[in-house]
């Protein structure tokens, strides 16, 4: 029951959070969304139009004419445009919480579709397939050496040095570093891309041209990341180890691996696995700049693209996207919180 009661109320307030941070960002980006709907409404009548044209043989111009302007007023109606601005507001957050960000102006996706929602789609893919398999990659590696690191003071304090360095190199310029040296120097690594061109038609080729290509920013994330994640695991372990129930442990002469795993791990295993989803839901954005230095086609490339471009509708979903998907990664977060704590469970 205490686990249930936690569920709902976090629900609630997530929910409460999700609606109050897409009106913010609804409010402040109000004048831009009604041009892009206005401009996504005329580009949907220009198609019904041509689409009538060729193939409504038994239709006249003035017939052809009325069908167009009955549909361009069910989508005016259909987008809130005529509707007071309460109205409006429910309606046009209803679409958006729809992932309808109306049309791009420029760019589209490899189908031909420049509806927004499959623009991003298209692209996210990619960016989870890097981002998210290099931090699971480093979580990994972070939560074995950050463990490690508690049981001896020399590396707990080389951990600590470490961490500062990593987190205080830009992604970017160690993306150029090991561009110019694995990339054009030695020529172990491709400089950018998703795959070879043209790419390969087998599919095991394929996949093995993604792999090898991923591997560059894949190296260039974890370095980064690694010891930041290490970092944050040491210091919730040594918090732990000055618990009373590890002094009494150490009393009883448990060996320090048992300790260590067994019972530090687990007392911190809600903290570190709440740090971890919060990793795995930022890597879902990706990296405007990593993506860029890299060639990767996913999202932060495709923002990039869409700002050099001034592609308002696809700026303002892939905004929409990121923050909806952030706010799912902090309430996973809490879920798998609750979980893992057992006075969560019990109702404390």
């Amino acid at each position: 029951m205490g686990f249930t009661t936690y569920m709902i109320k976090k629900v609630l307030i997530y929910f409460s959070v999700l609606l109050a941070t897409l009106t913010i960002l609804y409010i402040f980006t109000f004048p831009i969304l009604q041009e892009v709907i206005a401009k996504s409404i005329n580009f949907q009548v220009a198609q019904f139009s041509q689409t009538l044209f060729k193939n409504a043989h038994n239709l006249n111009s003035t017939q052809i004419q009325i069908a167009v302007e009955k549909y361009r007023e069910s989508l005016i109606a259909a987008y809130g445009l005529n509707q007071p601005i309460i109205d409006k507001y429910f309606i046009q957050m209803y679409n958006l919480m729809r992932f309808d960000f109306g049309t791009a102006y420029f760019l589209q996706a490899p189908s031909g579709s420049r509806e927004v929602s499959s623009i991003i789609a298209y692209y996210l893919p990619n960016t989870i397939l890097l981002f998210t398999t290099a931090t699971i990659v480093f979580i990994v590696a972070g939560t074995i050496i950050g463990l490690l690191s508690a049981k001896s003071k020399f590396w707990e304090k080389v951990i600590a040095i470490i961490a500062v360095i990593h987190s205080s190199i830009p992604t970017w310029w160690l993306g150029f570093v090991l561009i110019a040296a694995l990339a054009y120097a030695v020529k172990v690594f491709p400089p950018g891309g998703m795959t070879s061109v043209p790419p390969p038609k087998n599919p095991f080729d394929y996949g093995i041209s993604v792999l090898y290509h991923m591997a560059l920013p894949l190296i260039t994330i974890f370095i980064v990341n690694v010891g930041g994640f290490a970092y944050i695991v040491r210091s919730l372990v040594t918090s732990i180890m000055k618990e009373d129930f590890v002094i009494t442990a150490k009393a009883r002469g448990l060996p320090a691996s048992r300790i260590l795993y067994r019972h530090v791990l687990r007392s911190g295993s809600p903290s570190i696995a709440t740090q971890a989803i919060l990793a795995l839901a930022g890597s879902l954005g990706g990296s405007l700049t990593t993506e860029v230095v890299f060639e990767w086609p996913g999202v932060g490339l495709l923002t990039y693209v869409a700002i050099t471009l001034n592609d308002l509708p696809v700026i303002l979903g892939i905004t929409y996207v990121l923050t909806i998907v952030l706010l799912l990664g902090l309430f996973l977060g809490e879920l798998v919180y609750g979980l893992l704590d057992p006075r969560i469970k019990v109702g404390e």
